[in-house]
């Protein structure tokens, strides 16, 4: 009988030895959180260029209300208004270039999606949609944790 348990439990154990991993034990991690990695740095640039033009714009702003309400100067005024119109042509085709930067994560992804309302880009909404659906394919295909994220409730903060 203790021949027939054995042969039991080696057939159990060679079936164990050929069956397939679940894919969560097959996902390697390390080498997808370096994927992403890799994206970060031209995403940090492009965020730069375009925090950047955003600043530009905002302290034209602020000049040109300086200039027409503190010094009333007109033709300040009008100079610095000039300027940040063309400020804005800049931001806007910043936003535009760092929506085309493959995204690092989730978080790049939803900045995408705020960013893309501005209709006044000069990017098109199909280009928009195809971008935004490049880095999602990217990153579930490249999940940084063995678990899925679960969702969390009210009560979950801690």
């Amino acid at each position: 009988m203790s021949g027939a348990v054995k042969t039991k439990a080696l057939a159990a154990f060679v079936q164990q030895c050929l069956d397939p991993l679940p894919d969560d034990v097959l996902i390697d991690t390390h080498h997808n959180q370096l994927m992403r990695q890799a994206r970060r740095l031209p995403w940090r640039k492009a965020d730069a260029v375009t925090s950047l033009a955003m600043a530009e714009m905002d302290y034209l702003h602020a000049k040109s209300v300086h200039a027409q309400y503190v010094l009333e100067d007109e033709a300040l005024d009008r100079s610095y208004s000039d300027q940040r119109t063309i400020s804005v042509g800049r931001k806007r085709q910043a936003v535009a270039d760092q929506i085309r930067v493959p995204a690092p994560d989730l978080l790049a992804v939803q900045w995408k999606r705020e960013a893309a309302k501005d209709r006044y880009l000069p990017i098109g909404e199909d280009e928009v949609s195809k971008l935004i659906a490049a880095d999602e394919a990217f990153l579930a295909a490249h999940p940084i944790t063995k678990q899925p994220r679960r969702k969390r409730g009210l009560g979950d903060h801690h």
